[in-house]
């Protein structure tokens, strides 16, 4: 973080797997909400928050993206294999309260959108905004059928749109309480092989293993990071996050 920070960075995500479960995850989002001005996010499930991890939490300025699979008990055991949805929901209460900033991921598993429009009346009642995933394999990529119904729906229910020009398309809802909420929908351009949306969203993935990754589908070519921090290897670090980005050069 130190050889990156005048790089033109931005945001750090913390992504997964689940990201706590590393006990350290919650004290380099600290670090970070101490140490430097970026944008501070990260997915999680919350399986393993508790009323500490989530006061600390709120002591920062982190903006959380909590996995949602389905408001149905009986499909969120099946999708997920497990009996944590009263632990999320109990959770999602505590964030509330504690004025911690979070909005839901939901992945989008086939292209029907029952499931999702079943969600909505929870969304406006709890006033809490969304993100769209397109679930993405071999498969799917050969049959994108995911904004056929989604994106006239959305158009029908919202009263602003947004395109980001980075792969992200935002809708703006109006709840029954008369607050707003978002839903964004992640137009993967992995479907067409948009790769100048790639170029415009310009994001590098370091792996737990610390190879720099610039495309989540094809990780082939990595280049590992050495973090004998002194002046010399943190120039390096910076090149090799910079070589890294010079060298996504295809889908």
């Amino acid at each position: 973080m130190e050889a990156l920070e005048d790089s033109g960075l931005k945001e750090v995500q913390f992504s997964g797997g689940e990201p706590f479960m590393n006990p350290e995850t919650i004290k380099m989002i600290e670090w970070l909400n101490q140490n430097t001005n970026l944008e501070i996010g990260c997915a999680t499930n919350t399986q393993f928050f508790n009323d500490e991890i989530i006061q600390r939490l709120a002591a920062t300025r982190i903006c959380l993206h909590i996995q949602f699979p389905t408001l149905d008990r009986t499909k969120f055991q099946s999708i997920t294999k497990s009996d944590l949805y009263d632990n999320l929901m109990l959770n999602l209460r505590k964030l509330k309260s504690q004025k911690v900033s979070f909005s839901l991921n939901y992945v989008l598993l086939t292209p029907s959108i029952s499931d999702f429009q079943n969600l909505l009346p929870f969304l406006f009642e709890n006033e809490i905004s969304l993100k769209l995933l397109p679930y993405v394999n071999e498969r799917t990529l050969k049959q994108n059928e995911f904004q056929k119904d989604i994106l006239p729906f959305l158009d029908s229910i919202s009263y602003k749109f947004e395109n980001q020009n980075n792969g992200s398309l935002k809708w703006c809802l109006q709840t029954p309480q008369g607050s707003a909420i978002t839903i964004k929908y992640i137009n993967s351009p992995c479907f067409k092989f948009e790769f100048d949306i790639c170029k415009n969203y310009a994001e590098i993935r370091l792996t737990p293993s610390l190879e720099i990754q610039s495309c989540l589908i094809n990780a082939e070519g990595n280049l590992k990071l050495d973090t004998s921090l002194n002046g010399s290897s943190k120039e390096k670090i910076k090149e090799l996050f910079e070589h890294s980005w010079k060298n996504f050069t295809h889908c």
